[in-house]
């Protein structure tokens, strides 16, 4: 199997930048007057998308996280796979 790993790592971090922008981002301040129920509604909505916003930036951040950890893991595990190899295997030279 052969992976990309730049590839893995840049869309790890893509993905922590995204986690970092969702949980930059702030509920606009209350809308309209108080006697309005549209303006409960609207603040009830920006609470529950509040909400869901940092959990979701909370998701991708773990994911961007655990990507680049599997990525160390599979290199490691490569160069190990390599050297076990080489410590058995005699160097093959043609000519």
């Amino acid at each position: 199997m052969r992976v990309n790993n730049a590839g893995v790592q840049a869309i790890a971090a893509r993905w922590a930048v995204s986690a970092d922008d969702l949980n930059a981002m702030v509920s606009p301040a209350t809308f309209g007057l108080s006697w309005q129920p549209s303006a409960t509604a609207v603040n009830a909505a920006h609470a529950d998308v509040t909400v869901f916003t940092a959990a979701l930036a909370a998701r991708v951040g773990s994911t961007a996280t655990h990507v680049s950890e599997a990525d160390r893991r599979y290199l490691a595990n490569e160069n190990r796979s390599a050297n076990q190899l080489a410590s058995v295997v005699q160097p093959v030279i043609s000519v």
